[in-house]
């Protein structure tokens, strides 16, 4: 795992064509929308149930294509306070490698290989009602969870994203 800065993130996400948001003249993350006109979004609502979250966790990840690498890019936490525990993530990165604090990094340029560290990442976003990107290297393909409890997954070709709501009925609208 890489962990990336607001600028290493923005120039992967311009490589492949994923827009950034900029507030104030500063790179605030990937956006959400992803310019709604070149993608076909399937959206769904997170469910409150802990160990359906981490379902959902292993549905996302198993949804973006990881190889050869993806970018995981956390937004928006500490929106609900009282829903994350920061210690927990802090000792969870730094058990990774970096000790960074995450308004610096918030990036995560991850392998296949990394495929626990990935979900146990995204299952946080959920639990912690955080904003989450995953992004595929390829640029077809994106993920977001929200802080406000729910999220889609995105892809430039619209029968991928039809052939996800047909074999997952009961999580995509």
């Amino acid at each position: 795992m890489k962990v990336l800065t607001y600028r290493e993130g923005s120039e992967w996400c311009a490589d492949r064509g994923f827009p950034t948001r900029h507030s104030q003249g500063y790179i605030a993350g990937p956006d959400p929308d992803l310019e709604a006109g070149a993608f076909h979004f399937a959206l769904f609502d997170s469910p409150r149930d802990a160990g359906r979250l981490v379902s959902v966790a292993n549905l996302l990840y198993s949804l973006i294509d990881p190889s050869p690498e993806f970018l995981l890019w956390f937004g928006d936490w500490a929106v609900w306070p009282s829903s994350q525990h920061m210690p927990l993530f802090t000792r969870f990165r730094k058990g990774l490698g970096d000790d960074r604090p995450l308004i610096e990094a918030p990036g995560h340029l991850m392998t296949p290989d990394e495929s626990d560290d990935a979900i146990s990442m995204i299952t946080v976003a959920l639990l912690f009602s955080w904003n989450c990107h995953l992004l595929s290297a390829s640029g077809r393909d994106a993920a977001f969870v929200s802080h406000d409890d729910w999220g889609w997954f995105a892809s430039r070709e619209a029968s991928r994203t039809h052939s996800v709501r047909e074999e997952h009925p009961e999580f995509f609208k």
